[in-house]
């Protein structure tokens, strides 16, 4: 179905060397990340802004050509992106019309300092998603919300129709991002059994301070 596109599977090393060679000033960042995911992050950012094109997750089919999607968005829109749980856009599909796109170029200025900045908790799935992940992109993103360069395909056309999985994902996630992963999961269920619980409390406490009130007679 995508035949007028050239499929490119990049090693880590031609990875490195690509950085090297392209990017020398993002270099020591990159090699500096604690995390193996952090570097596909950047990597993907950097590939789309050299090359523009499609960056797709190897679990991700596609149901109908990739000229459909970009298709569906406005012409004026750069990069269509996808929806995400539990918020914003995700990263496993970046499509950019052509190289240099602005967009791109402001998610890739923007990685230094995120690397550098001292306001995340220091846990596995917090560092990634607010360094390099879908939280950091998505915050990159919407500094472009308000000029139509951003388009989001909507998820319902997305998932399913689009792009489906063949995996479960989220591969990378350490055992903080599968205990958070698990509490969005079930969070209706916990939030109702949060909101019982409060209730309870405020009706006994009501209860008590009715039967305060009352006075008792001897006949």
């Amino acid at each position: 179905m995508n035949d007028k596109f050239v499929y490119c599977h990049w090693t880590h090393t031609e990875l490195e060397e690509f950085i090297a060679d392209e990017y020398p000033w993002l270099l020591p960042t990159y090699l500096a990340y604690p995390y193996f995911i952090q570097r596909c992050d950047v990597a993907r950012y950097l590939l789309l802004y050299r090359y523009g094109g499609i960056y797709v997750d190897l679990d991700l089919i596609s149901f109908v050509p990739m000229s459909i999607i970009f298709s569906s968005a406005p012409p004026v829109a750069g990069v269509l992106v996808a929806p995400t749980e539990p918020f914003g856009v995700t990263t496993e599909f970046i499509a950019v019309r052509r190289p240099r796109d602005p967009v791109i170029r402001d998610v890739v200025a923007g990685l230094r300092r995120a690397a550098a900045s001292p306001w995340y908790p220091p846990l596995p799935y917090t560092a990634v998603m607010f360094r390099t992940g879908p939280v950091y992109f998505t915050r990159r993103l919407d500094c472009h919300a308000d000029d139509g360069a951003v388009f989001v395909i909507p998820s319902r056309k997305f998932y399913g129709t689009y792009i489906d999985h063949s995996g479960g994902g989220g591969t990378w996630h350490a055992w903080d991002g599968r205990l958070i992963w698990k509490v969005f999961l079930l969070r209706r269920p916990l939030f109702f059994a949060v909101g019982l619980l409060l209730s309870m409390v405020v009706l006994m406490r009501l209860c008590r301070n009715r039967l305060r009130n009352f006075h008792f007679f001897d006949l």
